[in-house]
């Protein structure tokens, strides 16, 4: 029904015209105003002065501009709003008004254009509600909101990333660019992938991950991960899934924090432990030899000397025991010798070089030139590698595993010595404090007497011997020496054979250049 401004205030109005028109005074959540067409109050409910303070004696006859701030004035907000919806009908807007004792609230306004039954503008309609309280709230959510994510942002101890629910990298803070080196710019759009090691994408780790905390919630891992350029880092990563109202995850939080150094002490720990306990095994080994090994020619040679003693006036009997006496004193010398060379292991300074395996393996060959002329031997080999060491220990340890070979073998020796490159999985039973990803791999080969498999592990301990001296000579050190130096390398030696058929040993040696040796920091 359109509306004559002129009749609103007629006495002919209709009942039902006077009920609607109360309805609208006693509102008072809202302020209803009725305006003419240029703007002007004509009319005021209970909702206006609730909201404005103004009474309606005070307010009909002014123009609604009143509510309005400086700048919106300067901006001539209110005619443009009249225009629009003069216009279109109608004009919703929400900005700060004025109250008549200057204070200030927030509405939200809507002018309805009111026409006649010739469809003119006769006069408008204004609804305005007050939203301060509202609006407080969402600018104080939107603040913290905005401190949140700027605490997020700038945080540099912890890499905190958006991922979307498919992995791809959204959101990037200070921190994740510190640890990381990528800028937001370079990684944004990128799979966050990209972080995991090869092996680890090989293995599918990052998108199990995903899964995992989808399935869980979240997804606690540590690992080496990728900074830009290649260099690895030891993380710890927290990946948390984000969800919405309904419960479908559509993203995730992903947390890094780097422990490299902390991870670098914990192996150093472990390799000092590790060092200990062998250096304790080794200390009963020495109170074993001390007790036995080298009490032995010893007594022989006390025996022998009260003999000689009381039989001095025979020579032949002085002779046959002096030889026992000169062959006891040899076997205690011998003994005494290889221990100072394997304690020497542990204490000198170690200088590491570039060592030709194959010019190692052509010297101690020459060593042993009469002895495989002697037993025939047949020694072969692949080209060796070049590797970082001690040339000194490594030709002791080529010379103790080849003299090994030739010793203990019944009929014409046969060693063949090889070398491979492997990575660190593809290793024979490691140690546990393995901390390089690619090994020599050089094998010794040999068709001797071999042992028993049980053995595998003891023979590399001090004075352990599986065979009598009456059999085959030696002190029982040459194959822990072998280990020790073995270990002084940052690898390991061990050994696969079987009774009668033989024996491999194998050592595995890291691929690393000097100063790699150095910075190891070996405990």
């Amino acid at each position: 029904m359109a509306i004559d401004l002129e009749k609103l205030n007629d006495n002919s109005m209709t009942d039902k015209n006077i009920l609607y028109q109360k309805m609208i005074e006693e509102i008072q959540d809202y302020a209803i105003i009725l305006m003419d067409k240029e703007g002007y109050i004509q009319n005021w409910n209970k909702g206006a002065q609730k909201i404005k303070l103004y009474t309606e004696e005070e307010i009909l006859g002014k123009h609604f501009s009143i509510f309005y701030l400086p700048n919106d004035l300067q901006d001539n907000l209110p005619f443009k709003l009249l225009t629009q919806a003069h216009d279109t009908g109608r004009a919703v807007q929400e900005g700060w008004r004025k109250r008549k004792d200057g204070s200030t609230f927030w509405g939200s306004i809507t002018i309805t254009a009111l026409h006649d039954d010739d469809n003119q503008v006769i006069g408008f309609c204004k609804v305005t509600r007050d939203l301060t309280d509202k609006k407080y709230a969402e600018d104080n959510l939107r603040m913290s909101e905005e401190r949140y994510h700027q605490m997020i942002a700038e945080v540099q101890d912890y890499a905190i990333i958006l991922l979307s629910a498919e992995g791809v990298i959204e959101n990037w803070n200070a921190g994740a660019e510190s640890i990381k080196g990528y800028t937001a710019s370079e990684v944004v759009g990128k799979k966050f992938e990209l972080f995991y090691t090869e092996q680890d994408r090989k293995s599918n780790l990052p998108y199990k991950l995903l899964a995992e905390a989808k399935e869980k919630g979240k997804a606690v891992q540590e690992g080496w991960r990728l900074r830009k350029g290649g260099m690895k880092f030891w993380g710890t990563i927290v990946i948390t899934a984000l969800h919405n109202k309904e419960g479908d995850v559509i993203g995730f939080s992903k947390v890094t924090r780097d422990l490299t150094a902390q991870k670098v002490v914990e192996e150093k720990l472990a390799a000092y432990t590790a060092e200990l306990e062998i250096q304790n095994s080794e200390l009963e080994q020495f109170a074993y030899v001390a007790s036995h090994d080298l009490q032995e020619p010893l007594r022989k040679i006390q025996t022998f000397t009260e003999l000689i003693q009381s039989n001095f006036h025979d020579k032949e009997f002085v002779k046959k025991y002096f030889n026992k006496l000169d062959a006891s004193a040899k076997r205690m010398s011998d003994l005494v010798k290889s221990l100072l060379n394997y304690s020497r292991l542990s204490k000198e300074k170690e200088v590491y070089t570039t060592v030709n395996l194959n010019d190692i393996l052509k010297d101690v060959k020459e060593d042993f030139e009469l002895l495989i002329e002697e037993k025939q031997a047949d020694i072969s080999n692949d080209p060796l590698p070049l590797v970082s060491g001690n040339s000194i220990q490594i030709g002791q340890l080529f010379s103790n595993l080849i003299s090994n070979s030739l010793k203990f073998c019944c009929k014409k020796p046969v060693i063949k010595i090889s070398s491979k490159i492997v990575n660190k999985e593809q290793l024979l039973d490691p140690p546990q404090n393995l901390i390089h990803d690619r090994y020599h791999h050089i094998t010794f080969e040999d068709n001797g007497i071999g042992f028993e498999e049980q053995y595998n592990k003891v023979i590399f301990s001090l004075f352990q011997r599986l065979h009598g001296k009456q059999d085959y000579s030696g002190t029982g050190i040459g194959l822990a020496l072998c280990k020790k130096i073995a270990e002084n390398h940052l690898g390991y030696i061990n050994a696969q054979s079987e009774e009668g058929k033989g024996a491999i040993f194998n050592v595995f040696i890291p691929i690393l250049d000097n100063n790699s040796y150095r910075n190891s920091q070996r405990l």
